[in-house]
């Protein structure tokens, strides 16, 4: 993450880095989610029991809302100014220490 500051905004720039993993991470839960429909449509015409079919549909609904969960807690760290780099658990806890104050 790029963090620039300039008077008293601080600016957030995903890094390219992050960028590719964040589009490869994204397209990817999409394709997958694109392919078991078609599965889906092949298990129909030929008459093949759906049971794994249903098992991977849940599997991807968790893995949608932890992506979603997970998205949603960077942003709040975001909003309070910490910084991926900072999120070790020593930096925490100096962070809880520094806010005790």
């Amino acid at each position: 993450m790029i963090v620039r500051r300039q008077g008293g905004l601080t600016e957030f720039i995903p890094s390219p880095q992050e960028k590719r993993e964040g589009v490869l991470r994204d397209h990817t839960l999409e394709l997958l989610a694109n392919l078991d429909a078609r599965m889906r449509r092949i298990e129909e015409r030929h008459g093949i029991s759906p049971n794994d079919a249903e098992e991977f549909a849940g599997l991807m609904a968790r893995i949608r809302r932890e992506e979603i969960e997970a998205g949603r807690i960077n942003q709040e760290l975001m909003d309070a100014g910490y910084l991926h780099e900072d999120l070790s658990a020593a930096a925490l806890a100096a962070q809880a220490g520094r806010n005790q104050l």
